[in-house]
């Protein structure tokens, strides 16, 4: 079953807290000459507090409706056995470090000399369990990108290297390969290059 996304990171969250308290505030302030700051002040937390709730509310609500038609939709294709499973052999591995909730992401070196790019939030859970692993295999939905499980078949196998998250540059350039690319790569300067 597909993981549910993330609503945002923890520094968006408290931006976003401080900027809307903030503004609440110098609401606040601007009407000391109608209230008093104390009653302002108040008026302006429980606002702040209100607006808070009410838009993560709003976001839960429309994070679950969306993940509610994913599920749907993988159920339907796991039902018409529209799925495909792929296994693959890894020697060796980059960790990409994450930035905010874009999703992990690494390069692994697959036993045929190729690199398997694999990026997104469906890695949080394999990650948690042990990935990557020396074998595992990948079921997904035939029709899509929806990846429905990762299996570990072999033992945990520690990245050689933990490269900087990806920079503003790398995704503007279309550097990034896409979720699931196999390419011809030299492994070696994936290990020196953004280091």
């Amino acid at each position: 079953m597909p993981r549910p996304a993330k609503l945002f990171g923890w520094w968006t969250g408290i931006v976003s807290a401080a900027c809307i308290f903030a503004l609440t505030f110098l609401v606040a302030a601007l009407s000391a000459a109608v209230l008093t700051f104390d009653v302002a002040v108040r008026s302006a937390f429980v606002a702040a507090t209100f607006v808070s709730v009410a838009s993560y509310a709003r976001i839960q609500r429309k994070e679950r409706r969306a993940f509610r038609d994913q599920a749907t939709c993988v159920a339907k294709e796991t039902a018409a056995e529209h799925v495909r499973t792929t296994t693959y052999r890894v020697t060796d591995a980059v960790a990409v470090e994450e930035q905010e909730d874009e999703g992990l992401s690494y390069y692994l070196l697959l036993d045929d000399g190729r690199t398997l790019f694999l990026t997104g939030q469906y890695l949080y859970e394999p990650v948690d369990s042990g990935f990557p692993w020396e074998s595992f295999e990948i079921v997904q939905v035939a029709s899509g990108s929806w990846v429905l499980r990762v299996i570990p078949l072999g033992p945990p196998l520690t990245p050689s290297w933990t490269r900087a998250p990806f920079s503003d540059a790398e995704h503007s350039s279309g550097a990034i390969p896409a979720d699931g690319t196999i390419e011809e790569r030299d492994f070696v300067a994936l290990k020196t290059s953004a280091a």
